[in-house]
């Protein structure tokens, strides 16, 4: 697998517009990219990654560096995750089913699945449990 190809080829949903585009197709041909591949919306780790970001803006511009950011969620928690966090909506795209974590060969965090609970509350459940430590080695370290 080439993971720049892969990049290069994704077609997902921007959260400013709702184009479905390419992470590329805004980035300036001569300067260099970081394209960061993030877990949910929602996410702890990916709110802070999202927040230094933005305080970065000016100095990631004088490096000549742009930043993309591709997030499991939707257009809605796309929205709203850039509107708590000040991450540009014009450079965050969401994959609501992950499709390109899974291209990628990710790590898929826990499964766990209890009779009874709907996919959404399952993921609660496992968020819950990773932030408690449980499949997410070095957490309770951290």
């Amino acid at each position: 697998m080439n993971v720049y190809s892969t990049l290069h080829e994704t077609q997902l949903p921007r959260v400013s517009d709702s184009a479905i585009t390419s992470l590329f197709e805004t980035c300036d041909a001569n300067k260099r990219k970081l394209i960061l591949v993030w877990p949910q919306t929602g996410d702890f780790d990916t709110m802070e990654y999202a927040w230094w970001l933005s305080r970065a803006q000016v100095h990631l511009k004088s490096l000549d560096l742009e930043v993309r950011a591709v997030a499991i969620g939707d257009i809605p928690a796309g929205q709203k995750f850039c509107n708590y966090t000040g991450f540009p909506a014009q450079h965050l795209f969401v994959d609501a089913e992950a499709s390109l974590h899974r291209e990628l060969d990710l790590y898929k965090g826990l499964t766990a699945k209890l009779p009874g609970l709907n996919p959404r509350q399952n993921g609660y459940l496992n968020l819950l449990l990773m932030c408690a430590g449980i499949g997410s080695p070095g957490t309770l370290k951290d």
